[in-house]
Parts: C-alpha cells; structure tokens; sequence
C-alpha cells in the first residue's frame, strides 16, 4: 500500500473515531431514527411512561360513581331496617350473611332461572326480529303484527298464569312468560331502527337496481343496529323477570320458586338475599349487551352517522283527512276482529284451556244476561257489565298517572345522564335493580312504606315504565352524528340550544317508541298493583272472580284490557305520526 493511500485511510478512521464514540455513525443514526419512530408510536398509541397510571386513574374514576350509589343505597337500606319496617327489611348484615350462608343454594336455583330466561329471550327475540324483517317490505302487515304484539305485553297474569300451568309442565311456562316479556320490545325497536334510515341511501340502492331485500341486508340492517342493542338490553331484564314471575306462578325450581318458600316460612333475610342475586343478574345481561355488540361489529362504535334519517310511514303525511278516519275506523274494527280471533283461538288450541279459560261465544251471552256471584265494594250485587267497566276506569286512571310521572323522570333523567355521564353511572345501577325485582315481591313492601293507594300504585308503575324510556332515549342521544354536535360548538350554540335544537329533536322518535312500549305496560302493572295491594281496579276484580271460579268475568276482564292496550297503543302511535310530521 502505497504512503499516500496509508495515510489517506489513517485520517478516514481517525476521523470515525472522532465522529462516532460510541460506535459507527450509522449505526447511531439507525439507533437515533428507530428511538424516534419507537417515540412515535408510543405517543400515537397514548403509550407514555405515565399511561398505565392514567388508565388505572381513568378505571377508578369510572368505578367510584356506582360504588358510592352502592354506599348510599346500603346506608339507607340501613335506615329503613331501623325505622318501622323492621318486619320486611332486614338489615344488610343479615342479608349479607345469609347470602353467605346461601352461596350453594343460589347455584342450581339461578342456573335454572337463567336457563328459561335465555331460551325465552332467544325465543322472543327470534320472533321479533323475524316479524319485523318479513314484514317491512309491507306495512299494513306490520302494523297488524305490532297491534298483535300488544296483546302479548298486556295479557293479564290472573289469566294467563292458570292456562299456562294447565297446559305445559316444567319450565316451559316459564320461557314463554320470559319470551312474552320481550317480544313487543324488540319489535317496536327494531321496527324503529329498520325505518329509521337516510332516504338517500334507499334510493341509491334502488337506483342501482336493488330489490327490497338488498336495501333491507344493505342499508338497514346495519342502521337498526344501534337500535336494536338498546331494545336487546332493556328485553333482558325483563327475560329474566318473566321466568321469575313462571316459576311464581307454578314451577319446579328457580328462583321465583326459592322466593315463594322464602315468603311462606317468613324468611325475610333469605328473600331479600335472592333479589339481590336477581339484580345482579339482570345488570350482568345488560351490561355484556353491548360488550358483545362490540366486539363483534366494531364498526358500531362510530357515531358518523346521517343526521336527517327518520321513520318512514309511508300513506300517512299526504293523506287528506277523510281518508285518516277511514283508515283509523278500519284499524279499529281489524283490531277488535283480531282480538276476538287470537282469543277463540287461545282457548281452542291450548291443551286443557277449556278448563280455566272462556272463549268470546261463552262471555258475550253471561255479559249480556248479568247473572254474577259479584258484589261491589258497597256489599251490593252489580251486573257484570257496569262492573266491569267501572273497574277498568279506575285502573286506567291509575296506569295514566303512573305512566306520566315515569314518562317525565325517565326524560329528565336521560337529559341529566346524557349532559353528566357521572350521573348515568350513578343512576343506571338503581335502574336496573329497581326493573329486575319481581313486581310480585316488591309491591307488599310498597304498599307498606306508601300505603295501599294511588301513591304505591303510581311508584311501581314509574318504576316499570321508568327503564326502558330512559335506556332509549339515552341511546337515542348518544346516537347524534358527532359532526352535528361539532357544527353547533363552533358556532357558539350553549347546552339549552344543543339539548333543545338537536338532541331532543333527534331523539324524539325513540321517546314516542318508548312511548309505545310504556303504555299498554302501565295497564298491565297496574293491574298487578291493584291484585296484590290496593283491593280496587279490574285486577282486584278479576282476582275475585278467579276465586269465585267466575272464569266468565275474568276472561271477559282480559278482553276489554287488552282492547284497552291496544287502544293506548293507537294513541301513542298518533302522537307518533303528529310529532314527527312537524320534523319533516
């Protein structure tokens, strides 16, 4: 190697050594760029030094609110044992205890239960959604089916609960309560979330040559999912406090039964440790809904949705008002044609019906003649007809002023939730065990704190109501389009502009479908109400004929409920088609 070359590569090296020394200078540069991109990533990811800190502060933040509401709540279980209802509450020390002592016996008694509750909600649920795909192409059918769904949330437990126990051994009575308890949910809600879609993307569709169907799988489904969660989680408590209410009325095992033989030896403790495990339950289904949901369909996380979608109802905004009343008398006379159907056919088809139930041709002539072994609350003999129908005013009395004391709480409460999520957090644990306890176990000790008139009556109707107004409408809220939201912020719109001008307007339709759902429930509850507490109304009637072995009058009682219902159920569907008409 030549001098020149020599020194020519000493002063290269001595060079590297001076500019690298900690080794090469390219290798300090791939170490300098791969710590870049690793501080890159990290800061994409919200992966800083201190995230794991901040994810647990995050996590406890979101857990304090429902452990406080659980403090509070024990605190004022506490109280009530103290005070004058020793009797039937417990303290939470010998419910706690008992539950401890019980943990062997909850096992089988809740395995059974949530086995006739999921495979009436699988049932049920199957039956809504079916209906309400298959009929969408053709709304007057769907329509009919809804009128027909009615009559499963209003059926009178008096009635029913003998048939069923006539009819089916098992746990079969059960699932079909479980499954009667959320078929109508379901439907109005999807029903609501399939025609709930942006007009523009139907057309495209149909423009590019696809059929109903394609707009249905395309379009549609996808729509309805938000939804189709929030009737999916208000149905699973209501599966589960179905099945309770079978088992009430003549099952083997579960835990409506272990509640019937808590009450009879007068085993408070033990009661009230099985409602909690009830309520535990109910929120546990509830809860893992939309965990599911998404996981399964993470696109449902986004909130870019269209803002102009509303329901669809096709023939009612242009059609002139003669033909409204022909259409509304026509719906009248179809359902009261359907109701007299379902019923010959219920006591047609049922093994052993005949038994404990009467058919429209056996009560038309007892109404018609008045020979009766009822009396009135004067000690007097009244025909059955005026009876009845007196008694049917009382109870719609009663069912109108629960319903709008729960209409009112559930939408101030969403509102409150929706602006405060700390309060949603505290409130929905409350919510959920109140809908969960069996109305048949809570209403003694309502009527006991509040007496056994219009005051217990109105409370366990607002709490029945209460639920599911409150979970759709807060859905509904979540569900507006972020860039609506952002649009109003940047233009300066305060809270009262953006509740009144986008959240309430775009909420409204699943208030009015809530709405659907809540009335024809409050006649139901308040019939159970006035069986179990008050003494008065049609269902303290009805359970006296059913004593009296008077199956005439009973039956004829489940009729004029269920017209009744159905009667309510028109109504919310026109204020339904006045509100929304005024949004388009």
């Amino acid at each position: 190697m030549s001098t020149s070359a020599r020194q020519e590569r000493e002063r290269s090296m001595s060079g590297s050594a001076r500019r690298e020394p900690g080794g090469s200078a390219a290798a300090s540069s791939r170490r300098e760029r791969g710590g870049s991109r690793r501080a890159a990533v990290r800061r994409a990811r919200g992966a800083s030094p201190d995230a794991p800190r901040r994810r647990w502060a995050a996590r406890l933040r979101n857990a304090l609110p429902p452990l406080v509401t659980v403090a509070v709540l024990i605190a004022a279980w506490q109280v009530l044992s103290s005070g004058g209802f020793g009797s039937l509450v417990p303290p939470p020390g010998d419910v706690l205890a008992q539950m401890r002592d019980d943990a062997d016996y909850y096992v089988p008694n809740a395995a059974a239960t949530m086995a006739s509750a999921s495979q009436g909600y699988l049932w049920g649920n199957g039956i809504a959604i079916a209906l309400a795909l298959c009929t969408l192409p053709f709304p007057r059918v769907q329509a009919l089916f809804e009128r027909v769904a009615v009559g499963a949330i209003a059926l009178p437990l008096i009635a029913i609960a003998p048939l069923l126990a006539i009819a089916f051994r098992g746990d079969v009575p059960s699932v079909i309560l479980a499954a009667q308890a959320v078929v109508f949910t379901t439907l109005v809600a999807a029903v609501l979330g399939l025609a709930g879609v942006d007009r523009t993307s139907v057309d495209v569709v149909r423009a590019a040559g696809g059929s109903e169907w394609t707009v249905i799988r395309r379009v549609r489904l996808p729509a309805a999912i938000p939804s189709l969660v929030g009737g999916l989680q208000v149905a699973a408590p209501s599966a589960i406090l179905g099945a309770i209410i079978g088992e009430y009325m003549g099952g083997e095992e579960g835990l409506g039964v272990a509640m019937i033989q808590a009450q009879g030896a007068f085993d408070v403790p033990r009661a009230w440790g099985l409602a909690i495990v009830t309520s535990l339950l109910a929120a546990a289904a509830f809860l893992a809904l939309p965990l599911v949901v998404r996981l399964v369909l993470p696109w449902t996380r986004s909130t870019d949705t269209v803002l102009g979608a509303r329901p669809t109802r096709p023939g009612r905004r242009h059609a002139r008002p003669a033909a409204r009343v022909l259409r509304a008398a026509f719906a009248a006379v179809a359902t009261l044609a359907g109701v007299v159907l379902g019923w010959w056919l219920l006591v047609l088809v049922v093994p052993g019906g005949a038994e404990v139930a009467r058919g429209p041709l056996q009560v038309a002539p007892y109404f018609a003649t008045g020979d009766t072994q009822l009396v009135t609350a004067s000690g007097e003999a009244e025909d059955p007809l005026p009876y009845l129908l007196s008694s049917l005013l009382r109870t719609v009395g009663d069912a109108g002023v629960g319903f709008l004391v729960g209409l009112v709480l559930a939408v101030a409460m969403a509102v409150v939730a929706h602006e405060f999520p700390v309060i949603e957090r505290v409130l929905m644990p409350i919510s959920i065990a109140l809908r969960s306890i069996p109305i048949v176990a809570a209403m003694p000790l309502l009527a006991l704190m509040f007496g056994r008139g219009i005051v217990a009556v109105t409370v366990l109707i607002a709490v029945m109501t209460f639920f599911p107004i409150l979970v759709n409408v807060l859905l509904a809220m979540r569900a507006v389009p972020r860039s609506a939201v952002d649009l109003l912020t940047a233009v300066g719109a305060g809270r009262v502009h953006r509740l009144t001008k986008l959240l309430i307007p775009y909420a409204l339709p699943a208030l009015l479908a809530s709405v659907k759902i809540a009335l024809p429930l409050s006649i139901g509850a308040a019939m159970v109400a006035e069986w179990l507490a008050t003494g008065y109304g049609l269902g303290a009637s009805m359970t006296v004929a059913a004593t009296l072995s008077d199956y005439d009058f009973v039956w004829g009682g489940v009729a004029i409920v269920l017209l009744a219902s159905l009667m309510a159920y028109r109504l919310a569907g026109a204020l339904e088609d006045a509100a929304l008409s005024r949004l388009e």
